[in-house]
């Protein structure tokens, strides 16, 4: 992460914080954007769902941006980070397995409305791009440096290749979500089940890091 997202969305430096206090008011972030958009998100009633002051939110957070980026990045660091099974197959499969526990879980909608709203906000869009993209990029290049060491790919995977590969991550995500609801996943065509859709983007994934070695 570069230092400038950090100064924005880490909680401020000087007096010490609370760590509790913290974590109470990433979740109640997380509950209130669930329960309004990030339309509606409001820095005083996710410090009013804490029990915190607006004074202390400011101290570690100066912006209703930068907290939607604190969310972003605790979700983001919380459950993709230390990724290595042994293979690139399975870490692969794993990232996309973690990138599923984050959607289904109390955090994901949070997180697709603040994707979804960053086109229409600038501060929330360069905060997303160090947060969800960029923290995304990071993961695939860890993963490509490992199966390089392991001999299972080339170290020398184009950067565009990756960015691309980065975007396809989080966008089928997104685009799930708004296309493909759970709540009509039985009337999907044959071969549009989750499990199927799951499978594909791994192999998609993988065919474009393993051919990349092999292009002109």
């Amino acid at each position: 992460m570069t230092g400038t997202t950090e100064d924005a969305t880490a909680p401020r430096r000087g007096r010490r914080n609370d760590p509790r206090l913290d974590t109470a008011l990433i979740n109640a972030a997380v509950d209130v954007l669930n329960e309004t958009g990030y339309a509606a998100f409001t820095t005083t009633a996710v410090a009013r769902r804490a029990g915190a002051s607006t004074a202390s939110l400011y101290r570690r957070w100066p912006s209703k941006q930068a907290l939607a980026g604190a969310v972003a990045r605790h979700i983001a660091l919380s459950e993709l980070s230390g990724i290595d099974t042994g293979s690139l197959e399975g870490d692969v499969r794993e990232l996309l397995a973690r990138k599923q526990r984050i959607l289904d879980a109390d955090a994901g909608p949070a997180l697709l409305s603040l994707m979804g709203q960053a086109a229409h906000d600038p501060a929330l869009r360069r905060i997303l791009h160090e947060d969800v993209y960029l923290a995304a990029r990071e993961r695939l290049e860890g993963l490509i440096a490992l199966a390089a060491r392991r001999g299972e790919l080339d170290a020398d995977i184009d950067s565009t290749r990756i960015s691309v590969l980065a975007l396809v991550l989080i966008g089928t995500a997104l685009a799930r979500s708004v296309f493909l609801p759970v709540h009509e996943a039985a009337t999907e065509p044959a071969g549009d089940t989750s499990a199927d859709l799951a499978e594909t983007e791994l192999q998609l994934l993988l065919g474009a890091l393993r051919g990349s070695s092999d292009d002109p």
